[in-house]
């Protein structure tokens, strides 16, 4: 009877798992290392890397489906940077500049693995064009600024659309907060303290392939696990909502109209029915996020303060991406009026 198949050097086994308990797991497999001696390699770690890591994979995979219409019968050893900056190029008109990014990330992965098999001298990606975030189409999401913020409650709370779609409370949380999606609507009452005015994001929403959506006890990146100050009308309305029948019985804060947790895009479909009507038809749940980042930046505070409020693991993050730039600043001119004036 033949035995094992010797592993190659650089080849690992089949990957095996194990509960350990208390919510720890552990992946384990044989790996044949550079000096041809075969060790096993492991790695411990909390359960609910399973779920934040499910939705990574599950984008890696669509993204892999869109890019094989444009590469999927090249061979590795045809795999020139020319050919491949064509492809990603064309990924980015069709589908998107992240979803460009993403297929070259798997192109750099896939191809490294070729380079460390020495089928390939060198990773033909590396000399691929950068996918430039100023090749993005114009648009996004837009801010809103404060003086937009009243008149907009003042609809929302008035729309019988919106009360209706159970939009009301949650954008309302959106505008004091600036939390993702996915947080807003993975919020349990377990994570409200009306009394210190505080709400803490202990997870998030994802949708995992063959499982539908599940919460999951992980944020997007460890900053996204924080408490965060409320104001008044937040803990108002919170303070309301648990007063209401259904919506103060139910686990999560948010939950659909079948007391399971709401799919974010369903929320999205209803606020984009929902925003034209309310004045603001250029708005996403991601401008609320933006608005925050502002209004921090424009009372003068530091980048780490929006960061932290917004779940940014850096603050160029906040500071480059979602603080809006090109807007008029008179206080510039009286700065210069001053320095003239007092000069004379």
């Amino acid at each position: 009877m033949a035995g094992r198949p010797r592993l190659r050097i650089g080849q690992r086994g089949k990957i095996s798992r194990r509960y350990l308990g208390g919510g720890v797991w552990e992946a384990f497999c044989r790996f044949r290392d550079a000096d041809g001696v075969v060790r096993k390699v492991q790695r411990i770690g909390p359960a609910d890397q399973i779920g934040s890591d499910a939705r990574t994979l599950d984008t890696y995979r669509f993204t892999a489906g869109k890019l094989a219409k444009f590469i999927g019968g090249v061979r590795v050893g045809e795999a020139s940077t020319a050919r491949l900056d064509a492809a990603l190029r064309s990924m980015r008109t069709s589908h998107g500049l992240m979803m460009a990014k993403h297929a070259k990330t798997i192109l750099r992965g896939g191809l490294q693995l070729a380079v460390l098999a020495n089928v390939l001298g060198a990773n033909p990606v590396r000399d691929v064009q950068p996918l430039r975030s100023g090749d993005r189409p114009k648009g996004g999401a837009v801010a809103l600024t404060a003086d937009q913020l009243p008149d907009l409650l003042t609809k929302l709370r008035a729309s019988a659309f919106c009360r209706d779609h159970d939009l009301v409370d949650p954008t309302t949380l959106l505008i004091a907060t600036g939390l993702r999606r996915s947080e807003l609507l993975g919020l349990r009452w377990a994570d409200v303290d009306t009394t210190a005015a505080t709400v803490t994001v202990n997870g998030r929403l994802v949708r995992v392939a063959g499982e539908g959506l599940k919460w999951v006890p992980a944020t997007k990146s460890a900053a996204g696990m924080r408490t965060l100050p409320l104001s008044r009308f937040a803990v108002e309305m919170l303070a309301a909502r648990r007063g209401v029948p259904y919506y103060g019985e139910q686990t999560m804060i948010f939950p659909s109209k079948a007391g399971a947790w709401r799919d974010p895009e369903n929320f999205n479909r209803a606020w984009r029915t929902a925003r034209g009507a309310l004045g603001v038809p250029g708005v996403t749940s991601h401008s609320f996020r933006k608005t925050v980042a502002d209004l921090i930046d424009e009372e003068g505070r530091s980048a780490r303060v929006g960061a932290d409020q917004l779940g940014h693991a850096k603050p160029s993050m906040t500071q480059d991406r979602y603080t809006t730039r090109g807007r008029v600043h008179p206080e510039v001119a009286d700065l210069l009026d001053r320095a003239v004036i007092n000069a004379e």
